[in-house]
């Protein structure tokens, strides 16, 4: 553990996540959270892929344009997270699960920081996904709509990232969103369907901007 992490951690609420989600399993503490980081709700249930310190952090990191003391982290569970490997949910992001949601957070999932994710139904991230910050992910308007039969109009509807995808800052991806791997969503884009490309940049309202697209480490 590096003395930036040190610095951050909160023993006391590192301690009650692993327990109260693990019984801390021989105190390997695979979830370090936070001293900025709110734990809202610890309700439902946790999955990991292994047992090992460090594998995920809640609340961590920095970012010149956030400040540390006020821009807090929430975790809000009483549904079902997994989690496939090491996550980074960083300074002050949240995550809100309803009793029937699930959430998944694939391998190597790194969220830059101040983004939200709201799961009534289901939200799937790929692994090796990029979040940056003020993203918003929500699977869910919260409210019926209802039409003249009386028939709900606006159900949930799950979301899925693939692997290697990078978000960039605040971006809003809606219910019934599919985003194939390799993809790069650009920065202020709001998604509300269903996307087939793949190497390609899609932006500004479910529109794609670009094709043939890398990005990450590239050999020619």
């Amino acid at each position: 553990m590096n003395f930036k992490i040190l610095k951050e951690l909160s023993v006391i609420k590192t301690l009650r996540f692993n327990w109260r989600y693990f019984k801390w399993n021989g105190l390997k503490l695979p979830v370090f959270v936070s001293k900025n980081f709110l734990l809202k709700a610890i309700e439902g249930n946790v999955e990991i892929s292994e047992y090992k310190p460090d594998l995920i952090k809640l609340g961590f990191g920095s970012v010149g344009i956030f400040d540390k003391r006020y821009d807090k982290g929430i975790w809000e569970n009483f549904g079902s997270v997994i989690f496939e490997g090491r996550s980074d949910i960083g300074l002050g992001s949240k995550v809100s699960v309803a009793s029937k949601g699930k959430v998944y957070f694939g391998d190597r999932l790194s969220i830059t920081a101040k983004s939200e994710i709201v799961c009534n139904k289901e939200i799937i991230f790929g692994n090796n996904v990029l979040i940056s910050w003020d993203c918003l992910f929500m699977d869910t308007d919260w409210h019926d709509i209802y039409d003249r039969s009386g028939n709900i109009t606006n159900s949930d509807e799950k979301i899925i990232i693939g692997d290697h995808v990078w978000i960039g800052c605040r971006s809003t991806v809606l219910k019934g969103v599919m985003i194939p791997a390799n993809n790069v969503v650009a920065a202020n884009s709001t998604l509300s369907k269903e996307f087939k490309v793949t190497n390609s940049i899609i932006g500004g309202v479910n529109k794609v901007l670009k094709d043939n697209i890398h990005w990450g480490t590239f050999s020619k």
